[in-house]
């Protein structure tokens, strides 16, 4: 509306804001706000003004009818007044809007009483509104600023109870934001934060009012809470308004009021008072505080001031130096610390608290919480002590608390500075104050760092005239992996056959380790090492007198930086000089460590969610390329957490099939671990083979022929997968063959050397082929007689070394506890052992059976349990 006289033509109407409707009708909605900033509790009835006074009596104009009330006619709202105003628009909005110059406001909330919501829709633009201000208190008049409150707090000494229809706002604990009067005309401005968890619950209306009558306020009101609370100061030693409180919002809120105290005096530039900091400081007992000291002139503004200052403990426990540092003494309480300077003197209130509620520590150098430490040998940690005192910050001085830890893991100083032991260890470290205690655990662990596994096509070492390296792919000659590199030397020509070495060995260093299949030559295996100066020394690996893989630790010299080669010396057996060992995966670390033992590895599906967690005893953090997620063996892409160890993807909807997810990890020394969790089918499906209908190994007879890796049998009653016949060693071959996923037609020109090579049937000739040439199968030995015996059934122990050369090598392979474990032969015990250890093959009636034939149902079973 804008006040204008009666006479005043009406003016034309502004285009409305953006967002903005220019009618009632366009929009009518409960906006829960009346303008920015405001709270819930702000906007109810009982925050809205009485309504104006009765329209004015038939026959009188509108001054006759105000002077009739007592009412001063004016062009400005006044209390005790009444301005005629024409309605320019009418607009429904639910944030804030400009007021035009020369013009007026006239807001009613949509949650309010609704004659009045309906009284304001009903206007249009060119109606005459009279808007009247009256008080029946006159002191009204004399005020020429004014701000609402919502409640009032405390009225002639006494908390005020909530008023009737408030108590849901009233009892709220929110943070809040009151005015209070002295009984001496003090006034007391008061905030309290709320809603932020850990720091403060903020307060009900009843909790504010208590607080500010036992500050000695006789009357009190509520001004605006929430997110508007805001507290705000300009120190002595500062020049701006800075916010003193922590708005629950973690910023100011745009408010349309405030209360500003201002001076209207001039600074007089002479000493008048020392504003002493810390002012408002909480201590722990037996800490240090650095304080200083702040002009203030005789009209309270900041003053730079230089000159000496003397310091002193006027009251409470502890010390104070003359240049200001504070110790805090050893009991709770109030510390007063005083200065006084050129005629001048402050001073300020330190609490002391001897014990804590909660204490924390920190790494000093990443600022990171510890509470746990998991440290190198040596390893140096500088940890700072954190406490608290019901959630508020004590400030703290290590010195101040008692550090102490178990010796087989290192030692720590008053400072908090932590140094492990030269050896792996666990304990516990203990940081204590007054009682509270800080339990750490500390396990000092070496570590491995991966130097070469040979997977691939790896270039670190090359060969020479008197010593060849190749890739080797031949399960039983891998250690870690799937490929080794094999080494064919002649010494006849120097006495040492050597290869050219490219590898850079990490800073700190001072082992390295390399797995060897020795040749039982005698002969020695050496390693030349250079320093960062360049300075090359040669290191000795081993003595060959061992076949078979065998893991060497070899002390490296101070500063190593690169191994420039590595070769065989002849050791002097005349019918040794020549020979060929294999070698897999070298590493360095900080101790001599042969870590045969694999990560640990959980899978969890649950709520549409896939969740892993790896962790290893040796290596503190394990890379995202060494652990992989598979749905039915093919990779799948996962979040992987590396500080924390953990896996997390999205699981995928349930079809009509079970499907399979398993984590793979391998540690920095190249051993394997996995775990595996299936997804049943949305619903249960009839089984594709007309024999397996009950079947314990349905399942797993559905997955083969689902895949493509089996076709069943076709027989006059449907389909038959046969699950409990034994398999033929050629049914074997290519069920395993194609469960692989191999391009079978790519090995149909391989030559085999089985004597019965002819007689082996089409279906699974490529198959056989295939598995051939990439070492699997080595087929069965008579004298100097080899056959495939494609015909013939398979056993158990054959089976599962079959299976076992199809992995990368590096599982674990857990001691055999089977009543029947001294048949299994010595050529398929490792690849039994990996088997059982993965749970892929178990025994039945504590036997494992490994010379029995294996049947159809079985090995279905086995095929998906490696997925």
């Amino acid at each position: 509306p804008t006040p204008v006289p009666e006479s005043t033509p009406v003016p034309p109407q502004p285009t409305p804001a953006p967002g903005e409707t220019d009618s009632a009708a366009q929009a009518a909605g409960d906006t829960g706000e009346s303008g920015p900033g405001m709270e819930p509790e702000e906007t109810g009835p009982g925050a809205m003004p009485d309504p104006a006074p009765a329209p004015a009596a038939a026959g009188l104009t509108a001054a006759q009818s105000a002077a009739a009330s007592g009412l001063i006619y004016s062009n400005q709202l006044v209390v005790n007044g009444r301005v005629t105003c024409t309605v320019d628009q009418v607009l429904e909005s639910t944030g804030s809007i400009s007021i035009p110059a020369g013009k007026l406001v006239l807001t009613i909330n949509a949650g309010s009483d609704a004659a009045l919501v309906e009284a304001a829709r009903a206007l249009s633009p060119g109606d005459r509104v009279d808007l009247s201000v009256t008080s029946p208190d006159s002191r009204w008049a004399e005020a020429e600023e004014a701000l609402g409150g919502l409640y009032q707090l405390i009225s002639n000494g006494a908390v005020c109870a909530a008023p009737a229809g408030s108590t849901g706002a009233w009892g709220e604990r929110t943070a809040r934001t009151a005015v209070g009067i002295k009984a001496d005309g003090t006034v007391i401005f008061y905030t309290i934060d709320g809603k932020q968890s850990g720091y403060s619950v903020g307060a009900t209306l009843t909790q504010a009012a208590m607080r500010l009558a036992e500050l000695g306020c006789v009357e009190a009101i509520c001004m605006d809470g929430g997110g508007s609370t805001t507290a705000g100061a300009t120190y002595p030693d500062g020049s701006v308004l800075g916010v003193i409180n922590k708005p629950q919002d973690g910023a100011q809120r745009a408010n349309s009021t405030a209360i500003f105290l201002t001076t209207t005096l001039k600074p007089t530039g002479e000493l008048g008072s020392l504003q002493l900091k810390p002012n408002d400081a909480m201590v722990l007992a037996g800490s240090t505080v650095q304080m200083a000291v702040t002009g203030v002139d005789t009209h309270y503004y900041h003053m730079d001031y230089s000159g000496p200052v003397t310091y002193s403990v006027q009251n409470g426990d502890g010390l104070v130096t003359l240049d200001g540092l504070f110790t805090a003494g050893s009991e709770s309480g109030v510390t007063q610390v005083a200065a006084t300077a050129g005629g001048a003197m402050g001073a300020a209130d330190i609490t002391v608290v001897k014990t804590p509620s909660q204490i924390s520590a920190v790494n000093q150098a990443t600022g990171a919480a510890i509470t746990a430490l998991a440290v190198q040998p040596g390893e140096r940690v500088d940890l700072k002590a954190v406490a608290t005192y019901r959630t508020l910050p004590l400030t703290c001085t290590d010195t101040a608390f008692t550090w102490t830890v178990d010796p087989a893991v290192g030692a720590v100083d008053e400072n908090g500075v932590f140094t492990a032991g030269e050896e792996s260890a666990s304990g516990t470290l203990t940081v204590s104050a007054g009682g509270a205690a800080l339990a750490i655990p500390v396990n000092v662990a070496s570590h491995v760092i991966a130097l070469e596994t040979f997977e691939g096509s790896f270039s670190s070492i090359t060969s020479t005239a008197a010593a060849t390296a190749s890739a080797e792919t031949r399960p039983d000659y891998v250690r870690y992996g799937r490929q080794s590199v094999r080494v064919d030397y002649d010494t006849a020509a120097g006495g040492t056959a050597g290869l050219v070495s490219t590898l850079a060995i990490p800073a700190g260093e001072s082992w390295l380790g390399l797995w060897v299949y020795g040749d039982g030559s005698g002969n020695l295996l050496t390693a030349t090492v250079a320093d960062q100066a360049g300075t090359a020394a040669d290191v000795l690996l081993a003595t060959l007198d061992f076949t078979g893989w065998k893991h060497i630790n070899a002390a490296l010299p101070k500063e190593a930086s690169a191994i420039r080669s590595l070769q065989v010396i002849y050791g002097g057996v005349e019918e040794h000089t020549a020979g060929t060992l294999w070698l897999d995966h070298l590493t360095t670390s900080n101790e001599a460590i042969t870590d045969t033992t694999p990560p640990t590895v959980t899978l969890t599906l649950a709520d549409g969610q896939i969740k892993a967690a790896v962790s290893d005893g040796v290596d503190r953090t394990i890379s995202k390329e060494s652990v992989v997620l598979t749905r039915d063996g093919v990779p799948v892409n996962a979040v992987w957490d590396e500080a924390s160890g953990t896996l997390t993807a999205a699981l995928p909807a349930a079809d009509s099939q079970t499907h399979r997810f398993t984590v793979t990890a391998v540690d920095a020394s190249g051993n394997l671990a996995r775990a595996s969790a299936d997804q049943a089918p949305v619903q249960a499906r009839e089984p594709v083979f007309t024999d397996t209908e009950g079947h314990w190994a349905a399942v797993y007879a559905d997955y083969l022929y689902d895949t493509g890796v089996t076709n069943g049998v076709i027989v006059e009653d449907g389909l038959e997968f046969r699950p409990g016949r034994n398999i033929t060693r050629g049914e074997f071959f290519a069920l395993t063959a194609r469960w692989m996923g191999l391009d079978l037609a790519a090995y149909a020109g391989v030559e085999l050397p089985f004597a019965d090579a002819a007689q082996i049937p089409d279906w699974c000739l490529n198959e056989v082929k295939a598995m051939y040439s990439l070492g699997i199968l080595q087929g069965v030995k008579s004298g100097e007689t080899i056959t495939c015996s494609a015909g013939a059934t398979i056993s158990r122990a054959e089976a599962m070394t079959i299976l076992g050369r199809t992995q990368a090598r590096g599982y674990a392979e857990t001691p055999l506890v089977f009543a029947d474990a001294g048949q299994v032969p010595l050529w398929s015990l490792p690849y039994v052992r990996a088997l059982v250890s993965q749970g892929v093959a178990g025994g039945y009636n504590n036997q494992i059976q490994p010379l029995s034939p294996i049947t159809r149902g079985e090995v279905a079973k086995m095929l998906y349990a490696m997925l």
